[in-house]
């Protein structure tokens, strides 16, 4: 039979590594969103100066 306290120990350290994936994952996305936004505006700028915009 497993210690129940040993289970929770467990249990506890895996929430804490998801935690620090998550807030990792959510770095990681606002730094593409970033990098999404300048070249989308390069990608317009482009269009204008080919006379497509």
């Amino acid at each position: 039979m497993k210690d129940i306290y040993e289970v929770l120990r467990r249990k506890q350290a895996e929430q804490a590594q998801l935690g620090k994936q998550i807030e990792a994952l959510q770095t990681a996305a606002e730094q593409l969103r970033t990098v999404a936004h300048l070249l989308n505006d390069e990608h317009e700028e482009k269009d204008m100066a080919a006379g497509r915009g």
